[in-house]
């Protein structure tokens, strides 16, 4: 239903388009907070990751053929996004015949920096027991700095919750992915409200 929507209606071209024009119209001062965060993001997943290989988590991954990421369908969010574009970087485009879109055939086609916050927070068992005591109490104070930043950006933007990027195309149903939540943005969210749409 979601692979249908995305093909039929709105195409991966499209939606980088549309993304793409709505972040150059953003006023400096809110391209400066939103850098700011997307800034924020990048260095804590960046982080995390050390982490995660100081646990040997990519041996661990391949011992399990990487199952963990079969579940990323909808991880992929509106923040992930303005991440990569913010940097520069071209979002690779999604197979959504595959459990997760960006999974290619050697693990994850995104950016460390980029990837869902799922999937740079989430450790199994045995990658957890390859922590320092110390590196285990950093990457849980990381991922609480990690997860304030993304909800920073969510309570914002109503397109860039955690629910993923096609979950929020659908409830937005037309409206701007960046309309700032505030007083601009009352009729947006009384429409959304009357049409039955989540917030």
């Amino acid at each position: 239903m979601t692979s249908d929507l995305l093909n039929k209606s709105r195409p991966w071209d499209k939606i980088l388009a549309q993304c793409r024009s709505e972040l150059d119209s953003l006023s400096q001062e809110e391209r400066s907070w939103l850098n700011a965060r997307l800034s924020a993001i990048a260095a804590y997943q960046i982080e995390l990751d050390r982490l995660f290989r100081l646990a040997d988590g990519p041996a661990a991954c391949a011992s399990c053929s990487g199952s963990c990421c079969d579940c990323g369908r909808h991880h992929f969010t509106l923040t992930n996004l303005l991440g990569a574009l913010v940097q520069g970087l071209e979002p690779p485009s999604p197979d959504y015949n595959r459990p997760c879109p960006f999974l290619g055939r050697n693990g994850c086609l995104l950016e460390i920096a980029t990837r869902p916050f799922n999937c740079v927070t989430f450790i199994c068992e045995t990658v957890e027991a390859g922590l320092s005591p110390s590196g285990k109490k950093r990457f849980y104070e990381l991922e609480k700095l990690l997860r304030n930043e993304y909800e920073a950006v969510a309570e914002r933007y109503a397109a860039a919750s955690l629910r993923g990027l096609l979950i929020a195309l659908e409830r937005m149903n037309g409206f701007p992915l960046l309309q700032v939540r505030g007083a601009e943005s009352r009729l947006c969210r009384q429409t959304l409200f009357e049409k039955g749409v989540a917030l």
